[in-house]
């Protein structure tokens, strides 16, 4: 019986010492970065991410900030980022995002940093991505018409990530033939 109550225990503590892999929405808001390894080193990452910056970027001043072989910032851009149906029509809002990499040996921090949601009419409104209670109702539901978002942020950003580490991979594997 200790021995299942020590397992247990190592349980608990080994996941409240683990990092998302993953994006998550909810309530709170959305996941606060994202850790993915991959087995190259920090200068190895900084490079390989910076090119597939500018291959999937059509903003060409798309890098912001770097911090050579340890950081990159960089904006996006995505159309129609988020569609919904109202009254039998579909409304589509662009986003405008910034995303932070930061650099270790072995592994790379993905950190969604602002976003900007751009309406069909020209306005804009920055979600608070600490605090999505605008997202439901006082019983803790999703507000009608917004069944599509959390799916709409975990998507894009979790797809964005696996685009890069499969890019990264794959310039591995291919200096390795």
């Amino acid at each position: 019986m200790k021995k299942l109550l020590l397992l247990i225990l190592v349980l608990i503590v080994s996941k409240s010492f683990a990092q998302d892999t993953e994006f998550k929405f909810s309530k709170e808001g959305i996941t606060d970065f994202i850790v993915t390894n991959v087995d190259t080193s920090a200068k190895d990452l900084f490079a390989k991410t910076t090119t597939w910056i500018k291959e999937n970027n059509k903003n060409l001043d798309a890098i912001k900030s770097t911090i050579e072989n340890e950081k990159i910032v960089f904006q996006g851009y995505k159309e129609n980022f988020s569609c919904t149906k109202a009254g039998g029509t579909n409304i589509c809002s662009n986003a405008k995002y910034t995303i932070e990499i930061t650099f270790k040996d072995g592994k790379y921090k993905f950190d969604l940093l602002d976003m900007e949601l751009i309406g069909a009419n020209g306005k804009s409104s920055k979600p608070n991505l600490n605090d999505f209670s605008e997202y439901y109702d006082k019983d803790g539901n999703l507000k009608k018409y917004m069944g599509d978002i959390p799916a709409t942020f975990e998507n894009f950003f979790n797809g964005l990530n696996k685009n890069l580490a499969t890019y990264i991979e794959k310039k591995l594997k291919s200096e390795k033939w």
